[in-house]
């Protein structure tokens, strides 16, 4: 499920990868981010406190998990209507 970006925010995301169970270290790696730099993020405020570098780099990480997780998610001719 990709999420639009106007609804995010450090601590969703947060949410996002616990309810994913990933773990920080995982998503850092695939983030491309140190685990330090994900820390940070996650414990921002606002997403206006957060690095929008590391923001965008977390969003792509956590959509790139969700679709290894469930390759049909965002593909229309998996869920015909």
């Amino acid at each position: 499920m990709t999420i639009n970006i106007t609804d995010r925010s450090p601590a969703s995301d947060r949410d996002r990868r616990e309810q994913l169970g990933i773990s920080v270290d995982d998503l850092a790696a695939r983030a491309g981010i140190s685990v330090d730099e994900l820390t940070a993020y996650e414990h921002a405020k606002s997403e206006s406190d957060g690095n929008p570098t590391i923001a965008m780099k977390v969003a792509d990480a956590l959509d790139r998990f969700e679709r290894d997780i469930d390759p049909t998610k965002d593909d229309p001719q998996a869920h015909p209507t």
